[in-house]
């Protein structure tokens, strides 16, 4: 889920810590893990995430506070993470049929499947 806001705080450190951003995708929170190639999702499952986000209506996101997954990824954390979870619960129910078995929605109080913004600081490049 993109969030063009952070992209001034962590833009910066992305763009020289993380691969993703190398290969242009912005500041973002992870919905689902690891992820589906569209190719990859079955006819009806894209219908259901149109309609999905289709109906669904805006929030804000608010993230103050920083935190680490390990030494190598820093991460800020979100004030209330209850509409991406909501969000997050959906997403995974109208793709459940074409998600890898270890797909798993970031809900459970694993430190890596919080709803979160990620900023790279170590790079494991080499």
């Amino acid at each position: 889920m993109r969030v063009p806001g952070a992209e001034s705080a962590v833009g910066r450190h992305r763009g020289r810590l993380d691969r993703a951003a190398a290969e242009g995708i912005p500041a973002h929170v992870t919905v689902l893990h690891p992820f589906v190639p569209l190719g990859d999702l079955h006819e009806e499952e894209r219908y259901r995430l149109e309609r999905l986000f289709a109906m669904q209506q805006s929030f804000q996101l608010v993230e103050r506070r920083t935190s680490w997954f390990g030494d190598r990824v820093m991460f800020v954390q979100l004030d209330d993470p209850a509409p991406v979870r909501v969000l997050t619960a959906q997403v995974a129910a109208a793709c459940s049929s074409s998600s890898p078995p270890d797909c798993r929605p970031r809900t459970s109080t694993d430190p890596g499947r919080i709803p979160s913004l990620d900023a790279p600081w170590r790079s494991s490049l080499g």
